[in-house]
């Protein structure tokens, strides 16, 4: 139970959170310089999930991977739109099998100490929903090209199953 009061005040703060810059970011004007759109692939790895059972990880028993992909809509140089989906695909015993297409909408909170903070929202084909929040840092920019390192941090709901936590680790690139 606490868990889930913890949870629901997470999600409360952060929607007040976007919902301040989204009315701030009505006032703001936008010039066409500021207005990009970006593209992103990248590899996700989770590492570790918790939730009211023992932890469980990743490389222990099973491996999970994923291959988020997507689209940036950049309003200015401190906040952007973000659509991704992230096919996921688990290996059991020399099994694989694709264990769910993730469609993860979400703000950017951009260039924010050298790193780009992100909220998204998340709702899988595998019966699970919930938000992710993400740390982002560019490590490589080049000729229109980024490469970044991010620790996402997934919390899901749903299907059955417990509340759960998950850190992962991921790289990609933008172009």
């Amino acid at each position: 139970m606490h868990l889930r009061t913890s949870t629901i005040r997470i999600v409360f703060l952060l929607y007040l959170l976007w919902l301040s810059d989204v009315l701030t970011a009505q006032n703001q004007s936008n010039s066409e310089d500021d207005s990009r759109i970006r593209t992103f692939f990248s590899v996700v790895h989770p590492i570790v999930s918790y939730s009211k059972n023992a932890p469980s990880y990743n490389f222990d028993g099973q491996y999970e991977i994923g291959f988020p992909t997507g689209v940036n809509f950049i309003q200015s140089e401190k906040i952007a739109f973000s659509i991704e989906l992230v096919p996921s695909i688990e290996v059991i015993d020399n099994l694989s099998r694709m264990s769910g297409l993730l469609f993860h909408p979400g703000i950017i909170y951009r260039n924010i100490g050298g790193f780009n903070f992100l909220t998204r929202l998340a709702f899988n084909t595998n019966g699970r929903y919930g938000f992710t929040l993400v740390a982002n840092k560019p490590i490589i920019k080049k000729d229109g090209i980024t490469y970044f390192l991010a620790t996402p941090i997934p919390i899901r709901f749903g299907n059955d199953n417990p509340t759960s936590l998950t850190i992962g680790f991921q790289f990609g690139v933008s172009f």
